[in-house]
């Protein structure tokens, strides 16, 4: 095969606008092809299927995501800052990546439920018990309220997830990151100790 070196890339990004603009299952091998200019053996060499796809989009932008948070958190000097940090991470993540974020949204469902889902279901719990890694001291200190290590993620970064979600779809026009004080604000009254 004699594809060029971003090949690949193109092939990535003409899914991911495929699918925002068509939806995951509307969109065919086919738009993708016409999109990225490659052939459809170059796309089934580089990802097999549609689906592969998807996982690799998927897999991919939460690994950009949780590799940017936990650089983050290893920044933060105690649980306020990284309370903060979350929140910011997430927000600024979205805005840096609105397309991904937006494919990411919608794609949850469909590669939970695929061969992938148990990678996926593996690569989330890695993620979060690393994250969680930084709260022990903090905990330990007493600086964060004791509550059930899947809760934190809900109260720290659900409000400004489901925000971006609201924004990203059209439903509400404030720019996330001016929300982000307010934002960061409720998550440490709600974790903090």
């Amino acid at each position: 095969m004699n594809d060029k070196p971003d090949r690949k890339q193109e092939i990535l990004q003409a899914a991911i606008a495929c699918f925002n603009e068509l939806g995951i299952e509307a969109t065919s091998i086919d738009a993708i092809r016409t999109r990225s200019g490659a052939s459809v053996g170059s796309i089934y060499h580089h990802f097999g299927n549609k689906e592969g796809i998807v996982a690799y989009l998927f897999l991919n932008g939460l690994d950009d995501y949780w590799q940017r948070l936990l650089a983050a958190l290893q920044q933060a000097a105690d649980a306020e800052a990284g309370v903060r940090a979350m929140v910011s991470c997430y927000v600024e993540w979205v805005l840096t990546s609105q397309d991904l974020a937006r494919f990411i949204f919608q794609a949850r469902t469909l590669v939970s439920r695929s061969a992938q889902g148990e990678q996926l279901l593996q690569k989330n719990k890695e993620n979060l018990r690393a994250a969680l890694g930084y709260f022990k001291p903090w905990l330990e200190r007493g600086e964060l309220r004791q509550l059930p290590p899947e809760l934190y993620w809900a109260l720290i970064v659900g409000p400004a997830q489901e925000y971006c979600r609201a924004w990203l779809s059209g439903r509400v026009k404030a720019d996330p990151r001016s929300l982000i004080v307010p934002l960061a604000d409720a998550a440490w009254r709600a974790v903090g100790g």
